[in-house]
């Protein structure tokens, strides 16, 4: 991504990472405190970025940490507030539960062509061989229907939610986007 790619699209979601950031904290003073010393990490590490696709969701991220740090910092003893400590990850059994959720909603929109697939690989938890002897189809058939499945199951739940990642690109967090659609 080049440079200037990157300071357009940090300036786009500057506003977002504001309000993301609002809402976590109690007044508007903090939470312009807490803006600007995200954006100095965001440019700080920039050259960290591996994939420019992936900006909005490490640009969560850290924002993320900035807020925990900032609570942690306040009062090292006290508990972080509900929403901060489930993104730390003692809710990911409801985030998981709710993508689950999605994911299976979505595979049953998905063409029948990459359904079957799909599902006995992702749900199912069958190795790609397996499903091409049960399908009556080659391997290559069958690892080019899971892909092409997979990525339709993605593009309809980044549709329907804007998904945080944690740095091994598991799911930590969501925020439902405004179509009536989602199980999120």
């Amino acid at each position: 991504m080049t440079a200037v790619a990157f300071d357009t699209t940090v300036a786009e979601f500057s506003g977002k990472l504001r309000g993301f950031i609002r809402r976590r904290v109690r007044d508007d003073a903090t939470a312009d405190d807490l803006a600007q010393e995200t954006l100095l990490k965001v440019y700080r590490s920039r050259a960290a970025l591996r994939d420019g696709q992936r900006i909005e969701a490490w640009l969560y991220r850290i924002a993320r940490t900035t807020l925990i740090d900032f609570y942690r910092r306040r009062r090292p003893g006290e508990e972080l507030p509900a929403d901060l400590a489930e993104e730390t990850g003692e809710g990911a059994d409801e985030v998981t539960a709710a993508m689950v959720r999605s994911l299976r909603r979505f595979l049953e929109e998905l063409p029948e062509l990459y359904r079957e697939p799909v599902r006995l690989a992702e749900f199912d938890g069958l190795p790609l061989a397996k499903i091409a002897l049960r399908m009556g189809l080659s391997l290559t058939a069958v690892k080019s229907r899971v892909r092409r499945g997979r990525a339709m199951l993605r593009k309809k739940l980044q549709d329907c939610c804007r998904l945080e990642f944690d740095r091994l690109g598991k799911i930590i967090g969501y925020e439902r986007r405004s179509l009536q659609h989602c199980d999120c």
